[in-house]
């Protein structure tokens, strides 16, 4: 409370101030330390209300994004998370509208807690979950959904297509070359005989026909009984492989094996444009060709054959000269290694012109103690003609030669007692009587 003082001052109130009582003044101190507590009270709460709102600020829960499948789109439904209500015992202020999977919600006041159920769809490009709007639309799973490798279908895939591929000869013939799949076939490739195999079954194991088999390796004399690691040529499509000879041209080689013109020279491996582009040496396949057909052999026509390749078939053989007697026949003994005659003896002039009994390709041109100088000729199938003691040898070995065609003359060389021509016709190595034979 307020009183007068009685010390006289020089002031405007005539004298009279108006002076403090010690008890108003502690009063008044003590307002204002409660005053400067409470300001620094407040500061304080504010200080810390801001560091901690900075320090929840800084810290952002990840967002589990799952990765990409390929082969099937991962859809998830999911229940958004509600955003926590803040009350006064929260340690954590609210994250807006991000999305919170439930595994990673760190949240204390928010009691929703989100479902993820995968859905597989097999058509649906595949989408990866962002931390945009979440679907609240409800899938069906099925029992037997699940995740899709995609490794597995690529294999899976790819092995049906190589099922597919292979039903084509083309493809397997690459397939057993080793070749990619644009890769260009060959004009023949050599095939080594396993166990089980037969002349059919190796035809139809590249799309060939039987006959193509054998009138391209005469050395095969039974089609059924084929040796074990043998190598056989093969054309990648039925026809004839030939080995080009001085003097060929490519015109009389088509019609002497009776071959498609328009498909040898369009066949790629062949590489020529036009029929004056052989040249000696060269290996061409006479697409449709067969050696069997060659100067009036007998043929038939593949049954069910699309492209009517020539089909090989038992030789007609030719008397391989004109004579004037026989001085020893087939069969009489002889103390040779059989204990036989194996052929048959024409007499005839040294120097007489001797003929190919059947087209085919010459396998021996040589000289032997006791053929002398000889030739033998495969015919396909098995068969094979052998002329010794000749006085000379107009052909070689690997040689085509058309039916009765000049490959010697008669001769008196090896163990011979005078000009002669010995003959034989051999099938499926065994020397049968060649007067049965010849027409």
């Amino acid at each position: 409370m307020l009183r007068l003082s009685a010390a006289p001052l020089s002031s405007r109130l005539g004298g009279w101030a108006l002076v403090e009582s010690p008890t108003q003044r502690t009063e008044s101190t003590g307002q204002q330390w409660s005053f400067v507590i409470v300001v620094a009270a407040t500061l304080v709460a504010i200080s810390a209300v801001i560091f901690d709102f900075r320090l929840s600020s800084q810290v952002s829960l990840p967002v589990i994004i799952p990765p990409p499948v390929e082969t099937a789109s991962i859809q998830r439904t999911v229940t958004p998370v509600a955003p926590p209500t803040a009350t006064a015992d929260s340690t954590e202020t609210s994250r807006g509208t991000e999305p919170v999977l439930a595994a990673e919600s760190t949240s204390t006041t928010s009691s929703a807690e989100p479902t993820v159920r995968p859905s597989i769809s097999s058509t649906a490009a595949a989408e990866p979950v962002t931390s945009g709007a979440i679907s609240t639309s409800t899938e069906t799973i099925s029992d037997a959904a699940a995740p899709v490798d995609a490794g597995s279908s690529v294999e899976t895939s790819a092995a049906a297509a190589e099922v597919v591929a292979l039903d084509d000869p083309a493809a397997r013939i690459r397939q057993y070359l080793g070749l990619h799949a644009g890769a260009q076939l060959p004009v023949s490739f050599s095939y080594v005989i396993e166990q089980g195999d037969t002349a059919s079954s190796i035809a139809d194991r590249f799309g060939l026909q039987e006959a193509t088999v054998l009138f391209n390796n005469f050395d095969v004399y039974d089609p059924n009984l084929l040796t074990v690691g043998q190598s056989l040529t093969l054309p990648a499509v039925d026809g004839l492989v030939y080995t080009v000879q001085p003097g060929d041209n490519l015109d009389f080689l088509v019609e002497n094996f009776q071959a498609s013109l328009d498909a040898t020279l369009a066949y790629p491996a062949n590489g020529i444009s036009s029929p004056d582009q052989i040249f000696a040496g060269q290996q061409l396949l006479l697409v449709h060709g067969s050696a069997s057909v060659a100067s009036g052999s007998a043929v038939t026509t593949g049954v069910g054959s699309s492209q009517g390749a020539a089909v090989w078939s038992v030789p007609d053989f030719l008397w391989p000269l004109g004579y004037d007697k026989i001085s020893d026949l087939f069969g009489t003994p002889r103390a040779n290694s059989v204990g036989y005659h194996t052929g048959v003896d024409f007499v005839a002039a040294v120097g007489t012109i001797v003929g190919s009994t059947a087209a085919g390709q010459v396998t021996v041109a040589t000289w032997d103690p006791s053929y002398g100088n000889w030739i033998e000729i495969d015919h396909g199938g098995g068969y094979r003609s052998r002329y010794a003691h000749l006085d000379a040898i107009w052909v070689r070995e690997g040689e085509w030669v058309q039916a009765n065609a000049f490959i010697g003359t008669v001769g008196n060389t090896g163990n011979s007692s005078g000009a002669h021509l010995h003959f034989e016709i051999i099938i499926d190595g065994q020397a049968v009587n060649p007067l049965a034979w010849l027409n």
